[in-house]
């Protein structure tokens, strides 16, 4: 089609306005920057000055995309808002489907990026965290196979400090804690195998057992596992317990 001047020159509508407009969705379709503050409870303020000004937003739309520089590391689940659109959950993509982050998957001065998406959390909406974070060069597989052998799909460690009594002839003791996460899914699970490492070597006839006894549902965003160490001496005598710092180790496989 063929456009003449005297189109332009007869038409009295504001072509300014429409103009703004259009650049207006075009930049809510492409990703929006903006400053990031806040670790646990992101808030993200579009970039309104500088060579890079985008249009407010006046609410989320699926596939809207948000990046920016993280300001801190998240300990924890995570709730991001862009400006006062409403403050969402944000998920991390596995092969299981989307989860509530728990902790380290933002790193304060990484790049972050979050995908708006309306059908999470059951309909009310949230963020898919696109993020390249690696921590100290680690790779976070949701499975681990080698040389064809069982898939190990679970490992978590850590340390405790525990405290037996002494212990008499042929008798065994338990001491349990307890360990929170975000999810039932980041926490060991009944039946899982354990290892046990005490802070010094056992004397003869004593050994060490580890068992996780209870895993339950603290809330909507926390779990809890309950873990027992046990003690046992095999020896006709009563013999002194190692006490101090343990480390333990819980292990997950699939033949």
């Amino acid at each position: 089609m063929a456009y003449s001047i005297t189109q332009f020159e007869n038409n009295l509508t504001n072509s300014l306005v429409a103009l703004d407009n259009n650049f207006t969705t075009f930049g809510a379709l492409v990703p929006i920057p903006c400053g990031i503050a806040g670790t646990n409870t992101l808030t993200l303020t579009q970039n309104a000055t500088g060579l890079v000004p985008t249009p407010t937003i006046a609410g989320y739309s699926t596939d809207m995309m948000f990046t920016g520089i993280a300001a801190g590391t998240n300990t924890g689940p995570v709730q991001a808002t862009v400006g006062s659109a409403g403050l969402l959950n944000v998920y991390k993509d596995t092969r299981a489907g989307p989860v509530l982050l728990t902790g380290n998957e933002i790193i304060i001065g990484n790049a972050i990026s979050l995908l708006y998406d309306g059908a999470l959390n059951s309909g009310a909406g949230g963020f898919h965290l696109i993020s390249s974070t690696a921590t100290s060069g680690a790779i976070s597989p949701i499975s681990v196979q080698i040389n064809g052998n069982s898939t190990l799909t679970n490992l978590l460690s850590g340390t405790v400090s525990i405290t037996f009594t002494v212990a008499p002839g042929w008798t065994s003791q338990d001491q349990a804690f307890s360990i929170t996460a975000g999810l039932a899914s980041a926490l060991p699970a009944v039946g899982d195998f354990m290892l046990v490492n005490p802070p010094s070597i056992a004397g003869a006839g004593i050994s060490y057992a580890g068992y996780v006894s209870t895993v339950a549902s603290l809330s909507s965003v926390a779990s809890v596992a309950t873990i027992n160490i046990r003690q046992v001496n095999s020896a006709s005598a009563s013999l002194a317990s190692n006490s101090g710092i343990y480390r333990y180790a819980a292990m997950r496989t699939v033949p």
